[in-house]
């Protein structure tokens, strides 16, 4: 069997622990490496001593997790897992706080593993050069984000002063005509949408560009277009967070990295369906949650998916509105309904031959 190690990583340095094959600490190597800077030299150091000895590392999925795996993948180091936080509990919910107790925990985890028991999940880590359209994606969602916050910001200005306004707010003339109203208020948040919204056409034509020139990820981007309402922002967020479609064995493994599918609950001879698991990508599971909406709201054209709504939903939104039913949109309809689109997704990117 392997060497388990297991490595804390901080931004100035790391802590490293090791269990033998025979089960047992490795009482030097510890010592040694107690504290080594994370950095290209500190892990170099590391890899010398340790030759060419079979070893499995493991590491808890952080903002500097990324930076450190490039590093150690890029002088040889192999079998490299990183962990989801929330799996590793006898850390995240231990009283005990320290580096060396994070190493040997890890360590830990990663003897288990080897005997083929699994207890966390292992995150996928991609390229830094998909780690960067993945961030450009993130800009660009967040300009989304701020554009609709600044439309309610106004729809509440416009409600409280008694004006109406019957446009999406979401044009370059209706930006113009805010800014040329009479109310000061008004024109000042007018000025605040049309900044948000060129930042927005900027971002957008960004990320357009940056995901023609990634090979694996266009031809997932392009298919995701053919979906109604599905713009570029979305399309190519999801492309890059997917990266390639052949790492899920089935559309139910997409859902899952996706965070769309329930937390259960089984206890005795009971199951229950909680919250959703919300693992993955927030900005990922935003944007097709946002996408579904459009698929299925009053003014998206009848198909298979809005079908599949209603009945979830206990009736389309039209019809609750007219049997004058509190609570249009049932939330759990409504993730029901962005896992079914997950699984269209999936037959989608699968089979090239197929198109919406």
């Amino acid at each position: 069997m392997a060497i388990a190690i297991g490595i804390d990583v901080h931004k100035k340095t790391s802590t490293f622990f090791a269990y033998g094959e025979d089960g047992e600490p490795l009482e030097e190597f510890n010592k040694r490496f107690k504290r080594v800077a994370s950095n290209r030299d500190g892990y170099t150091e590391v890899l010398v001593w340790l030759g060419n000895t079979d070893c499995d590392f493991l590491m808890e999925n952080s903002t500097k997790t990324h930076d450190v795996y490039w590093i150690l993948q890029g002088l040889g180091y192999k079998n490299l897992y990183v962990a989801h936080s929330v799996d590793l509990k006898r850390i995240t919910k231990s009283s005990k706080k320290t580096d060396q107790f994070d190493a040997e925990k890890l360590a830990t985890y990663m003897r288990v593993k080897q005997q083929n028991i699994d207890q966390f999940r292992t995150c996928y880590i991609c390229t830094p050069e998909d780690m960067r359209i993945r961030r450009l994606c993130r800009i660009a969602k967040q300009e989304l984000f701020d554009m609709g916050r600044i439309r309610r910001r106004i729809r509440s200005h416009l409600l409280l002063t008694g004006r109406e306004w019957m446009g999406g707010l979401n044009t370059k003339w209706e930006c113009e005509a805010l800014m040329n109203e009479d109310d000061p208020g008004l024109r000042h948040l007018g000025r605040q949408l049309n900044e948000c919204r060129l930042r927005r056409d900027a971002a957008e034509e960004a990320v357009v560009e940056a995901i023609k020139g990634n090979e694996k990820m266009f031809p997932i981007y392009e298919k995701l277009k053919e979906i109604p309402n599905f713009g570029d922002i979305t399309a190519a967020y999801l492309a890059a967070v997917i990266v390639d479609i052949d790492r899920f064995e089935n559309p139910k493994k997409l859902a899952a990295y996706l965070g769309i599918v329930p937390r259960m609950r089984d206890s005795g001879e009971t199951e229950n369906h909680c919250g959703l698991t919300r693992s993955g990508d927030p900005a990922a599971r935003w944007l097709l949650i946002q996408a579904t909406f459009r698929l299925v709201n009053s003014s998206a054209p009848d198909s298979q998916l809005k079908a599949f709504f209603a009945e979830k939903n206990g009736g389309s939104i039209e019809e609750r509105k007219e049997a004058d039913t509190s609570g249009l949109l049932k939330r759990p309809a409504l993730v029901a309904t962005a896992n079914k689109l997950i699984h269209i997704m999936f037959a989608l990117l699968t089979h090239p031959d197929r198109h919406w």
